[in-house]
């Protein structure tokens, strides 16, 4: 009897653990859903969402539809899948009328159950209402110093002290019997002995001047210098996201920074080679995808472009801007000088939105040209000057201001 309990105890103890082990998320038994949601991210979210259909199958729960070694199968080599004669790849293959994806013989057979993991949590991201809020603070300044408060304050105080004492003056006449008066006509009193006394206008003088010099010092320094500077764009468009996380080089976009003067804003049909298959963010969904869409005329559900649509041009805001009175060409700086984009524009690989990290004022450049240094290796054809530059200033570092750097024609002209 003591055998058989024992023996029911122990059924009923397995069928206890096996429904715990039920009872728990599936995508925790198949593996880490959130490496896995880096991995379809980089590597996936091109072509498949979890939801619908794409270039390729929706993904959400594929392992409620497929088993893991033909996934694993699938996802590393589908070419060869296909060739062994599989039909349940030949079929999709088909369905989808040949297109090809490719081999990810590099991924592990964990990364794939990772990735299958995140397929069954479906933990897309979901942007919060704080994501959309464009934030237009300039970088390294406030939006008002408050000066003028400052100085409307004073003013009012020196008025509400003046009336005060005119106050008190008054009291004390009519206390001796004396006749009082108003505040205009002791201000005009106040004048006029002030008029004739010159120590008090010079003294009113020197004051006047010091605060329009100062006035007019500030405003000349601030004329093209806007440090910090960050306008709201018309699409929020992450730097950090796509030369940052997916390392997209910047020429990729602003391919004119190696072939001329200007580096140009890219058009809508470049940022349409991505998100012809990328039509969902990380951070912001759809919603910013949406007014490429609308520039292009592009239809996500078909993705397909509709004909007749009349294209809207984006209508971004310049931020690094020169006066015309300075030339400067990017094709120079990168080409002739191998400068990075960073030297002048700062991380952008860090920023979120972009602003202007420099000054960009000609003292900036002047410093610039005097400090860096002019690579001479393998340069043949300057050769000879490269030599009587290093006689002549008796060194071996050779700067841009030794080659004509610093000669107002090279930038005003």
């Amino acid at each position: 009897m003591n055998k058989q309990r024992l023996f029911y105890q122990l059924l009923v103890g397995m069928f206890l653990m096996s429904m715990s082990l039920f009872a728990q998320d599936e995508s925790e038994l198949l593996g880490d859903p959130d490496n896995g949601k880096k991995i379809f991210t980089g590597q996936c979210a091109a072509c498949h969402k979890l939801d619908k259909k794409a270039i390729g199958p929706a993904l959400g729960g594929v392992a409620e539809r497929r088993d893991m070694d033909w996934i694993i199968a699938w996802t590393r080599n589908n070419a060869q899948l296909r060739a062994s004669g599989d039909k349940d790849a030949i079929a999709i293959f088909e369905e989808y009328n040949g297109s090809l994806m490719p081999a990810f013989e590099y991924l592990s057979e964990q990364d794939v159950k990772d990735i299958v993991a995140y397929t069954m949590a479906g933990a897309k991201p979901k942007p919060s209402p704080d994501d959309d809020k464009i934030t237009t603070t300039e970088v390294g300044g406030d939006s008002d110093d408050g000066s003028i408060w400052i100085i409307l304050g004073l003013a009012i105080f020196l008025i509400v002290l003046i009336a005060i004492l005119v106050k008190v003056k008054n009291t004390l006449k009519v206390i001796k019997g004396d006749p009082t008066s108003s505040l205009l006509e002791d201000a005009s009193v106040f004048t006029k002995v002030a008029v004739r006394n010159r120590k008090v206008i010079t003294l009113f003088t020197i004051v006047v001047a010091i605060f329009l010099l100062n006035q007019l010092y500030w405003s000349l320094m601030s004329i093209g210098v806007e440090e910090g500077y960050q306008p709201e764009q018309p699409i929020a468009f992450s730097h950090k996201l796509h030369a940052g996380d997916n390392q997209i080089d910047c020429q990729y976009c602003h391919y004119g920074a190696e072939k001329g003067k200007h580096s140009n804003i890219p058009s809508v049909s470049v940022c349409m080679n991505c998100h012809q298959y990328v039509q969902e963010g990380p951070k912001h969904g759809e919603k910013e995808i949406d007014k490429i869409y609308a520039a292009v005329g592009f239809d996500r559900e078909t993705s397909q472009y509709i004909e007749g649509y009349e294209k809207k041009p984006v209508k971004w805001v310049r931020i690094h801007n020169l006066p015309d009175l300075a030339y400067f060409s990017h094709a120079q700086h990168v080409n002739a000088g191998n400068i990075e984009c960073q030297t002048c524009h700062g991380p952008v690989e860090e920023m979120e939105e972009v602003y202007q990290y420099s000054p960009l004022t000609m003292g900036w450049c002047i410093n610039c040209h005097r400090e860096t240094e002019v690579d001479t290796k393998e340069n043949g054809y300057y050769e000879e000057m490269h030599e009587k530059l290093k006689a002549k200033h008796g060194t071996d570092k050779i700067t841009v201001d030794m080659i004509g750097g610093l000669e107002c024609g090279k930038c005003h002209y």
